[in-house]
């Protein structure tokens, strides 16, 4: 399941840590298998690393791990 807005201004929402976001969307770190909040204090991936996702059991699904610093629920 990927989310409704588009991958672009979900990736622009997470490098501007858009707290507002948070529950909207997660993002998903294709390098290193991981998915956070948009707010999320890590380091933001390449564009082309991204995946976003709806629900956070959606990204579990994809076989993504929660963000040990932002804790996405």
């Amino acid at each position: 399941m990927t989310v409704s807005l588009s991958p672009d201004a979900a990736y622009a929402a997470s490098a501007r840590r858009d707290a507002t976001m948070d529950g909207t969307f997660f993002l998903a770190v294709l390098t290193t298998g991981i998915f956070c909040k948009p707010s999320c204090p890590a380091r933001m991936p390449k564009r082309e690393n991204a995946r976003f996702y709806i629900t956070a059991a959606a990204a579990e699904a994809d076989g993504y791990r929660a963000c040990k610093r932002c804790r996405p629920a």
